[in-house]
């Protein structure tokens, strides 16, 4: 269910360059262009930043370009559907400053 829905972002906004992950553990590429795959360590890090005050906490451990999502085990649906919502919303509000 979840990369469904982040493969659903990914076409929807220019900057989701990838997505994977296995079980709870996934991840998104942020990137300027994506044909060249040329990484968007700025975007990514506004996309942190917006999604954290809104109460979502996305790290970048492999590479600033990459936003990782690990929910816990204990999740419920509608708490998961809130988050990715606040973390598609952030990536709208991040591409919008460019």
């Amino acid at each position: 269910m979840v990369l469904k829905r982040l493969a659903e972002i990914k076409e929807h906004h220019r900057s989701v360059g990838d997505v994977r992950g296995k079980g709870l553990l996934m991840a998104m590429e942020i990137v300027k262009d994506k044909k060249t795959k040329e990484p968007d360590a700025e975007t990514a890090e506004d996309i942190r930043e917006i999604a954290m005050k809104r109460g979502v906490l996305l790290t970048g451990q492999f590479g600033k370009q990459t936003l990782r999502l690990i929910p816990p085990l204990t999740i419920g649906e509608d708490q998961l559907e809130t988050g990715l919502n606040i973390v598609e919303d952030a990536v709208k509000l991040a591409e919008s400053k460019r």
